[in-house]
């Protein structure tokens, strides 16, 4: 498919559109668990459809896709990310991405920009910069030659950063395909996935945004609260999966995806089999693959539990009494001497 490349991207929008981005989107925007408050039931609102049975809360229930576009100055998930700027008596100091010393591809604190993309009442004007966050990393893992088939296709950066706007836990993913020679050269994923948002009766919540991590990373389609497996088509809604769709290939000139990020609402996070899913759709002609790897997920926190400490019986107080007596008579007779 088409190459989209950071700095033909910029320039382009650079002529055209207004400086504007986005921010953290819901992949139930608009929508809802309804007023018993809870999702999978027939009061459930908007983007959740009743699918083919016409009935909400079975299996079939459908969700939409939320598109980011062509153009990063113009798409809702992007978070931009600004150039390095020194604070000053008005303005907030802007870093640059800080990478880890020990693997250079691996971002400790991401500085962002929060821009309001809608146009409706209620909201600040299309374009306002609403607020600025870091996300500073707390984990991080690389699955070196994730394979697909039996054949290793690339490598699998998995972080977890903690969000400085509301304190929340932003799981993220990024892909390089075939930058070692025993990879195989001609592997595509149209789809990357994360699963693990809903754990017992809690569902984790999911607003989607990517940025770049270099010049020539592939920006993110789109992505839906689903397990997709179809490139055209309307997504079946899974609460536990999200899926990204983009077109990562190496010999079309995309080796890299963006870095795709997951805000939740979680405090915890885990170590998950099969937390991270890759899908080659076949849109080339290659075989239909899909795979999944361990990675990070969502967590609730267990329970702190208070020791129950016994209660001395009045015996226990009489000892004790005598005790601290006793260290007094030998502590006065020390001072007489």
């Amino acid at each position: 498919m088409k190459l989209t490349h950071r700095t033909l991207a910029v320039l382009c929008a650079a002529v055209t559109l207004p400086a504007q981005a986005g921010d953290f989107t819901s992949l139930l925007y608009g929508t809802g668990p309804g007023t018993d408050l809870k999702w999978g039931t027939a009061d459930d609102t908007n983007a959740v459809g009743a699918g083919p049975d016409r009935i909400l809360g079975t299996a079939d229930d459908t969700t939409a896709k939320v598109s980011g576009a062509g153009n990063v100055l113009g798409d809702k998930l992007y978070l931009k990310v600004p150039d390095a700027r020194a604070a000053t008596a008005t303005t907030p100091a802007y870093k640059p991405i800080l990478y880890s010393s020990e693997n250079s591809k691996v971002p400790l604190a991401i500085d962002y920009f929060a821009t309001e993309w809608r146009s409706q009442a209620g909201v600040p004007a299309r374009g306002t910069h609403t607020a600025q966050g870091t996300l500073t990393l707390v984990d991080s893992h690389v699955t070196f030659g994730a394979s697909l088939g039996g054949v290793a296709i690339g490598d699998v950066y998995d972080f977890v950063f903690r969000d400085s706007r509301d304190n929340t836990l932003v799981f993220g993913t990024r892909v390089e395909l075939g930058q070692k020679p025993t990879y195989d050269q001609d592997a595509e994923l149209n789809f990357l996935y994360r699963y693990g948002f809903v754990e017992g009766s809690t569902v984790f919540k999911t607003d989607i945004a990517w940025t770049f991590l270099g010049n020539t990373d592939l920006r993110l389609y789109n992505a839906a609260r689903a397990d997709l497996r179809s490139l055209i088509g309307t997504p079946t809604l899974n609460l536990n999966a999200v899926s990204f769709q983009s077109d990562i290939n190496l010999s079309e000139g995309n080796p890299f995806s963006g870095l795709y990020l997951i805000k939740t609402d979680a405090t915890a996070y885990k170590t998950m089999a099969g937390a991270i899913g890759y899908f080659q759709a076949g849109e080339e002609g290659q075989a239909l693959l899909y795979n999944t790897i361990a990675g990070f997920a969502p967590t609730v926190p267990p329970p702190v539990v208070v020791p129950n400490l016994p209660v001395p019986e009045p015996s226990e107080y009489a000892l004790f009494l005598a005790g601290l007596g006793l260290i007094g008579v030998v502590a006065r007779r020390r001072l007489r001497a």
